[in-house]
């Protein structure tokens, strides 16, 4: 099968020069976009690693404890890991897949919207013409994604100060403290360059460490007997800690990125990878909040275990500033991958045009105050986070990987018995299951909350 004669999709570098077609086992074409790539200033492997641990260890890892609470501690451990393992594995094919784009139309890079985009055109003919459609759809699936993450940030940041303003000041309504998170955002989030915005992240990777250190201190202290605390709950429960799980553990737009900034990419996948690696931390680290949290804390453990620790203490009162902070500083990274992927259009031009300056600081006060509304319309930080994880990993994890597989594979076979065929089938009947029970449990909690807010705001 020729290359496609379809319309090729925008991407951010410049096709390379028309080559003869050379066929090969592991791929359709022959052609190493690795070599092709030219990055300003790439990432070492230590980078990628710690930019890693800074996308996905956030406030996932302190609603781990909640998650266990609905599993228990053996099942949590043993779905974490399973989890994990699954979700590495989808990135793996992601990541391979969107390699494999790159070959078949011969450019150095490809982002996710693009690589579905190309897929389609690779497969069925039937469905060439839902290429672009679907292409703009996984746009908005990341943009979705990136807005829930970012409202999550906004529902923590206010949980976390409300505490400590309770204890010094009069008991103000939570909604407040979004609406004064929200304006203390704006003049960050009006940053359009990246590099701008790495003093906060730097700042904001040094207050999270520095907090998750210190809340192990509280974690410890005190523990009541193993004995009072479940093992295993009813499986009905474990749908509310896949959700949570799997927000604590997927972060693909940011996985991506890292990939695509590398100076080494071909060294972020593999058994002894840079992904592996960071997966392996960050496995470690929830299982290790989840269990310590729910041990120390029981049934009253809440959304997130900052929450958790004592309100009048001044060692708790600084963690919670200090992890909040860290959150609050993490809120303009995450909305610039959502902007960015609104203007991905005019990725080709560097910038955009001063003519479309206006619109796009228009774009992204609408997003800061959409977040707001939302965060303030609905605060059940739980449900926040169990939708946030379902969406992403049923959408994002599952389903994209496995249909641009499946797609790439059409017209060069799905190998002995067709088992990459069935295993494509399996993760998207997964990404799809998943995704209607995990949003369909986390929507009716975010509904009841919000008919308990309609009602309160008639009284």
């Amino acid at each position: 099968m020729a290359a496609t004669q379809s319309q090729q999709p925008p991407t951010t570098t410049q096709t390379e020069p028309s080559l003869p077609e050379v066929r090969s086992r592991p791929s359709f074409y022959y052609y190493n976009p690795y070599e092709k790539r030219v990055l300003e200033v790439p990432l070492t492997n230590f980078d990628a690693f710690i930019s890693l641990l800074k996308c996905v260890i956030g406030t996932g890892v302190l609603a781990m404890p909640l998650a266990f609470r609905h599993s228990g501690i053996v099942a949590g451990a043993v779905i974490s890991l399973l989890l994990m393992i699954l979700l590495t594995y989808s990135i793996h094919l992601l990541i391979s897949g969107m390699t494999e784009c790159c070959r078949r139309i011969r450019v150095p890079q490809v982002s996710m919207p693009e690589a579905i985009q190309i897929a389609y055109e690779q497969g069925p003919k039937c469905l060439h013409w839902l290429a672009h459609t679907a292409s703009v759809m996984t746009s908005c699936v990341l943009v979705i994604g990136q807005f829930g993450l970012c409202t999550v940030y906004l529902v923590f940041v206010a949980k976390n100060f409300k505490e400590i303003g309770d204890f010094y000041f009069r008991n103000v309504s939570e909604r407040f403290y979004v609406i004064g998170a929200c304006f203390l955002l704006f003049p960050l989030l009006m940053i359009r360059k990246l590099k701008y915005l790495v003093p906060l992240n730097l700042l904001s990777n040094v207050l999270l460490y520095l907090g998750f250190a210190c809340i192990m201190y509280y974690l410890v202290r005190g523990l009541p007997n193993i004995d009072s605390r479940v093992l295993s709950t009813h499986p009905y429960e474990w749908v509310l800690f896949f959700g949570i799980a799997a927000f604590s553990l997927t972060a693909v737009g940011s996985m991506l990125v890292v990939e695509a900034n590398m100076a080494h990419p071909q060294q972020y996948l593999g058994t002894f990878g840079v992904l592996n690696l960071a997966v392996f931390f960050i496995l470690f680290s929830n299982v290790c909040f989840g269990i310590m949290g729910y041990w120390r804390y029981g049934d009253q453990v809440q959304a997130s275990v900052t929450l958790n620790i004592p309100q009048d203490e001044i060692i708790s009162q600084l963690i919670k500033v200090t992890i909040a902070s860290g959150i609050f500083l993490s809120y303009p990274l995450n909305a610039f991958v959502a902007i960015t992927v609104i203007f991905s259009e005019y990725a080709n031009e560097g910038e955009l045009q001063k003519s479309n300056h206006c619109t796009e600081y228009i774009t992204r006060t609408i997003f800061l105050v959409l977040t707001g509304v939302v965060a303030v319309i609905v605060p059940n930080l739980a449900a926040l986070t169990a939708l946030e994880g379902a969406f992403s990993l049923s959408n994002l994890n599952l389903f994209c990987p496995a249909l641009i597989d499946m797609f790439l594979n059409y017209d060069i076979g799905y190998g002995r018995l067709y088992w990459k065929l069935f295993r494509d089938i399996a993760l998207i009947v997964c990404g799809i299951s998943f995704g209607m029970v995990g949003c369909s449990v986390a929507l009716k909690q975010l509904i009841d909350d919000l008919m308990v807010t309609m009602k309160a705001m008639k009284m």
